[in-house]
């Protein structure tokens, strides 16, 4: 993909989540949603220079005269759109959480014979994404980043992707009818969420070894309380 058709398709993203998002709402002064054109595209560029200079640049050092000048925005025109340089990450925090969780919807229990097998999968592909933007894992588990403090996003988000593997396990496992499943699949990614950031803050990456840390850790918790084999429901 050519980096003029991955720009449009960010920039589809931004229109298709960011404009009746609640989110986008509290985010910004005014709604999301412009009836200019020119509107549309200055809060595409600051968005898309933000994320050009965290790609080389620790997120707490860039400033919002940063973005503006990378962006040839002027710094007047984008207090329109955000209030502040937090709400510019903030915004591509939530567009990076929205297309995770689409990614991850696409691993499937039927393709694998035992639930750590669909486990696996999902983490390696939540790896893989980092590997292809290094600034989701950066805004997600770097130091000093700004955070959804006040507001419950972050911790939505977490619950939508436990819901989300709870429903495929669900759909393909009979589950045992003890203790609460769900309760232990947010333990489960604490635990990940915990080898990930701690594997970024040491070698900026989720590295091979660390992936691999995280899988052994998530299955040997899920193990005292899931059986090896779980029934297939016909």
């Amino acid at each position: 993909m050519s980096e003029q058709t991955s720009d449009k398709v960010f920039d589809d993203k931004i229109e298709d989540i960011l404009v009746d998002s609640e989110l986008a709402k509290k985010l910004v002064p005014n709604k999301f949603k412009f009836t200019s054109q020119q509107g549309r595209a200055r809060r595409q560029k600051l968005l898309m220079g933000a994320k050009k200079l965290s790609e080389t640049k620790a997120i707490n050092e860039i400033s919002l005269a940063d973005v503006c000048e990378e962006a040839g925005i002027p710094r007047a025109s984008a207090y329109h759109f955000f209030p502040n340089i937090e709400a510019i990450f903030l915004a591509l925090r939530f567009l990076n959480a929205i297309e995770i969780f689409e990614i991850l919807t696409t691993v499937e229990t039927e393709d694998y014979d035992r639930w750590q097998g669909y486990l696996t999968a999902l983490l390696e592909r939540s790896v893989n994404i980092f590997y292809e933007d290094s600034t989701k894992a950066k805004l997600i588990y770097d130091t000093n980043t700004p955070d959804f403090e006040g507001d419950s996003f972050g911790e939505d988000i977490d619950h939508q992707i436990v819901e989300l593997v709870y429903e495929r396990l669900t759909q393909r496992y009979e589950l045992p009818s003890f203790g609460d499943v769900k309760d232990m699949l947010m333990v489960t990614y604490s635990i990940i969420n915990g080898i990930f950031t701690l594997s970024y803050r040491r070698h900026e990456k989720i590295t091979d070894s660390y992936l691999q840390e995280a899988t052994i850790a998530a299955i040997a918790y899920l193990r005292c309380y899931l059986p090896e084999n779980l029934p297939r429901k016909q």
